[in-house]
């Protein structure tokens, strides 16, 4: 039996940061382009609280955890975000307000 462990290439917070990297990416080109309206504004919101939740999984530690703690990073960001969202639905008109 071989004693020596085994390194993979690409460990799972590499590969995080990665997928991190590549919806940063994403989002600035998104920017970069001009490109506008409630679909991607919306998009670019989800993209922040996934990274946002990859974070407090994977690097602060919380995938593992059971109970209340592991869902006070989850509430933290769906709070605002569900905020923010509200915001940008009622801003554009497709709200039925004014």
């Amino acid at each position: 039996m071989d004693d020596q462990p085994e390194y993979r290439w690409l460990r799972p917070c590499t590969r995080v940061y990665l997928v991190m990297l590549g919806l940063t990416l994403v989002t600035f080109l998104i920017g970069v382009s001009g490109l506008g309206g409630l679909t991607l504004a919306l998009l670019v919101l989800s993209f922040a609280l996934i990274k946002g939740q990859m974070v407090g999984d994977y690097f602060m530690g919380l995938k593992g955890i059971e109970g209340p703690w592991r869902w006070v990073i989850t509430l933290w960001l769906l709070l605002p975000g569900g905020l923010i969202a509200a915001a940008f639905y009622l801003a554009s008109g497709a709200g039925g307000v004014g």
